[in-house]
């Protein structure tokens, strides 16, 4: 299994969608689904900063489509459970939603939590008990055989 969260969340939509077939499951926390719905997306304090970092999408359109999990997701063989802040101006919600409802509409195997209350990571002690139980119930749900 594979399980990351932010870089380590886009990492883990990286891995189960452009390298399919190396991990049995995956859990993505706050990841970017879409490089170029990030970028539209995040906070404008932030877009500066992070178009120097990935691309420039009027200008490297093609690149950021193909560093995109969301690209690939005909490839994904692995169940996949995606965990995310809706409040998080840094990595909108919508990336996980995107990324669920692309799964769910060619009916692949994920999940989608989203926690209200929160933000970039899951930081509340309620929120943080919720999360790993989900984690560990997902991963113990595929993996374990």
């Amino acid at each position: 299994g594979v399980y990351g969260g932010s870089y380590g969340g886009y990492s883990t939509n990286v891995a189960m969608t452009m390298f399919a077939g190396a991990y049995d499951a995956g859990v993505s926390v706050v990841g970017m689904s879409s490089l170029v719905t990030f970028l539209e997306n995040t906070g404008p304090y932030r877009r500066h900063l992070r178009t120097s970092e990935y691309g420039d999408p009027a200008k490297d359109m093609e690149a950021l489509r193909k560093l995109s999990p969301v690209t690939y997701l005909d490839k994904i063989q692995g169940p996949l459970l995606v965990i995310h802040g809706a409040t998080v101006p840094r990595v909108p919600a919508g990336e996980a939603i995107q990324i669920y409802n692309a799964m769910e509409k060619k009916g692949l195997d994920g999940e989608l939590i989203l926690f209200a209350d929160e933000g970039h990571g899951i930081r509340k002690r309620k929120n943080k008990a919720l999360y790993m139980g989900h984690t560990l119930n997902f991963f113990k749900k595929h993996l374990v055989r």
